[in-house]
């Protein structure tokens, strides 16, 4: 039995597609198989600050910063020749107008016969979202802050309520033994406040730094043979699984430091021995170094504030105490950061604690563009 095809509807003329185009909300810029634009509605042109007639003919790089007109240029022929999607980001300041950052959305245009006719790039304004997010950062930025003074006071109102009380009785004791214990007291307490204050530093500090470059494989061997003795006289067994990597620079004193910081809480959570892994290996675009315990791991609810300044298990009402007082964790976290890499955590509930700081490649090892 014959049924009629369902009616498609009113036939629209091409007029009807390029009023539809021109008057779209969504910013659209077309251009031919050479990249010169052939197209462009009305969004774009308030978009890029310029007079949608003005472009016709144009390169579509010349709406790009010129900083950005040979990455664009690449990209358009990688969308063009291979028919992959590409994005680019740039940051526009029209005459008079405030800076608009745009996210350039490129996708192919084949023709009848499947050769590329040309390329669509589809703009989008991205300033509102950015600014929303730098004040959603400053916000959580200023409670941090928040945190951290509150933190700062706590262990320095206890460091010095101890010492008023140490000179206090070595003021008023007569007995020659009790005021040096006392004096002893207040050196340590003095000491505590200055290792308290150079973490604060280490944290805080985004200035300039002796840059002594090394290699991060040689940094985790020279580690290794400095700890791995002491380890092994408290039952701590040091594994090292090493794998070919890019050649990545880092600070050597401050690395050191990071895996110092790491050390130490990882003997914190095996108080009975155990194993501690370092693996380095590649993984796609970045140089992974792993730092595995073997310990009791880290609750899942406190795996998002272990980077935290003064987050602590440890110490009275768990904020801390003159030997823990929670900033190891966070100077590591700052450090890495610092050097450009970033810090990630896996902590199984009572399966041990694995730290992955991510590198990335360097560019003349990393994966070609086209």
């Amino acid at each position: 039995m014959d049924t009629e095809p369902t009616s498609p509807g009113p036939q629209r003329d091409e007029s009807f597609y390029r009023r539809l185009c021109r008057h779209a909300p969504v910013a659209l810029i077309a251009t031919d198989a050479d990249f010169r634009v052939v197209a462009c509605n009305v969004e774009a042109g308030r978009l890029i600050g310029a007079d949608p007639a003005e472009l016709a003919g144009r390169p579509l790089a010349d709406v790009v910063p010129a900083d950005r007109r040979g990455l664009l240029d690449r990209l358009l022929k990688r969308t063009a020749h291979r028919g992959l999607t590409s994005e680019l980001e740039v940051r526009l300041a029209p005459p008079g107008r405030p800076p608009r950052d745009l996210m350039i959305v490129l996708s192919p245009v084949p023709g009848p016969e499947g050769a590329p006719q040309g390329v669509g790039a589809w703009i989008v304004d991205e300033s509102r979202s950015k600014r929303l997010a730098e004040r959603l950062a400053h916000a959580e930025k200023m409670a941090s802050l928040g945190t951290l003074a509150g933190g700062v006071a706590h262990h320095f109102n206890n460091i010095l309520g101890g010492v008023a009380t140490y000179v206090d009785f070595a003021l008023s004791s007569g007995n020659r033994d009790a005021m040096r214990r006392a004096l002893q007291m207040t050196a340590e307490a003095a000491t505590r406040a200055s290792q308290i204050t150079r973490s604060l530093l280490t944290f805080a500090e985004h200035g300039p730094r002796d840059r002594d470059l090394d290699d991060l494989t040689a940094i985790v061997l020279t580690f290794a043979h400095l700890v791995e003795r002491p380890l092994e006289e408290h039952d701590v067994h040091l594994h090292l699984d090493l794998h070919p990597v890019p050649g990545v620079a880092v600070p050597n004193k401050q690395m050191h430091q990071v895996l110092r910081n790491l050390l130490a809480n990882a003997e914190e959570a095996m108080p009975e021995g155990g194993t501690i892994t370092l693996t380095l290996e590649r993984t796609d675009k970045t140089v992974r170094l792993t730092f595995a315990d073997a310990g009791t791991g880290i609750k899942a609810e406190h795996q998002t504030l272990i980077f935290e300044p003064f987050f602590t298990t440890k110490g009275l009402l768990a904020g801390g105490d003159r030997v823990n007082p929670g900033l190891g964790l966070s100077v590591v976290h700052g450090l890495v950061t610092e050097m450009g890499g970033r810090i990630e955590v896996e902590s199984p509930s009572g399966k041990g604690t694995r730290f992955h700081l991510l590198f990335p490649v360097p560019e003349r090892d990393g994966p070609t563009s086209d």
